[in-house]
């Protein structure tokens, strides 16, 4: 009787060596690749992990879609971005490096609705708005340097929306600085009429008034948010200087 429950306990032992959490191979396999940079590699072994036990990693979720996004699988990234957003993991990461998957792909439009979503999610995350700011910066310099004040000054305003104060600020600075800039131009083409056309430099200083009492506006905007931006008051005292 001894003998026999001594082999039973024996082949137990045997089982218990040989047993192995669901997917551990490629768990391992994909933390081997990640650390040799072969992110290709670390995916596809971390989605296949991620398979054996029902997606239910949160950790793994994530590390699968910043493998992907390190490969350049962008899909495959977004979708387990989502999935870590989701599983409430790693929120505003998560949400900034989908919008980052986005932008790799030129999906502009999604991008931008991400980085919206994942502001609500996360109020006040520095890299959602960074990287919203920065975008609308980029696209306002472009339509100013274009010409385009409506389209640029609709790009600085979205800046604005920001809980951000120095985002705020920036953005109300962006609009002074473009309606100041449209004054001043207005003004250099108009001056040389003041004595052979008068009518018509009369109508030209209006029009450069009213672009610097526009500046104005949300000059002191900025001002109210940051009293001591040196910035600030350097485009102030200019406005006016160019209102007297």
């Amino acid at each position: 009787m001894k003998k026999i429950v001594l082999l039973l306990f024996c082949s137990l032992l045997i089982v218990n060596v040989f047993a192995q959490d669901p997917g551990a191979t490629e768990k391992n396999a994909g933390n081997a690749a990640w650390k040799a940079k072969n992110y290709a590699e670390a995916f596809k072994n971390f989605e296949a992990y991620l398979k054996a036990v029902d997606f239910k990693d949160n950790a793994y979720l994530y590390n699968a879609a910043i493998a992907a996004t390190k490969a350049k699988k962008y899909d495959e990234a977004v979708k387990y971005y989502d999935m870590a957003i989701k599983a409430k993991y790693k929120v505003g990461s998560s949400f900034q490096a989908k919008a980052v998957a986005l932008r790799e792909q030129g999906k502009t439009a999604e991008m931008l609705a991400t980085l919206q979503e994942g502001m609500k999610a996360v109020p006040g995350n520095m890299k959602l708005e960074t990287m919203y700011a920065s975008y609308y910066m980029k696209e306002g310099q472009k339509f100013q340097k274009a010409g385009n004040e409506a389209k640029a000054a609709e790009a600085y305003n979205m800046i604005t929306e920001l809980n951000n104060k120095s985002f705020k600020v920036q953005g109300f600075l962006s609009l002074g600085t473009l309606y100041f800039n449209n004054g001043a131009k207005i003004l250099q083409e108009v001056n040389p009429l003041i004595n052979t056309d008068k009518a018509k430099y009369e109508s030209g200083k209006a029009k450069a008034m009213n672009a610097f009492q526009k500046a104005k506006g949300f000059v002191v905007k900025a001002q109210g948010i940051e009293p001591a931006n040196t910035d600030v008051k350097e485009l102030l005292s200019q406005l006016n200087e160019a209102m007297k």
